[in-house]
């Protein structure tokens, strides 16, 4: 995996995370994406370090003290957050809830 798809991939599970603070799964997701950048790809930091109408800025460091500012498109990387994936109970819950169409 491209360290440009690790960054994406744990961006979208952050903004997850941090929309959705009990979602396990989620946090689980993003420590595997953090793992993959910091073994695989050397990383030894990283975080949003801003974030505007169309874009959200990843700031990273990787183990010799390189720094550098990437970003992703914010619709892209809000997708998961405002489209959640729910499990087959979850969307019969929510389609009983919205009632008859």
């Amino acid at each position: 995996m491209s360290l440009m798809d690790a960054l994406f991939y744990w961006l979208q599970m952050k903004l997850v995370c941090d929309s959705r603070p009990g979602d396990t799964a989620a946090r689980e997701t993003a420590a595997f994406f953090a793992q993959i950048l910091s073994e695989d790809h050397g990383l030894a930091s990283f975080d949003v370090t801003s974030a505007d109408d169309a874009k959200i800025y990843v700031t990273y460091r990787n183990s010799e003290g390189t720094e550098r500012t990437v970003w992703f498109d914010r619709e892209a990387a809000e997708h998961m957050m405002l489209n959640p994936i729910l499990s087959r109970d979850e969307k019969e819950k929510e389609e009983k809830e919205q009632g008859p169409s």
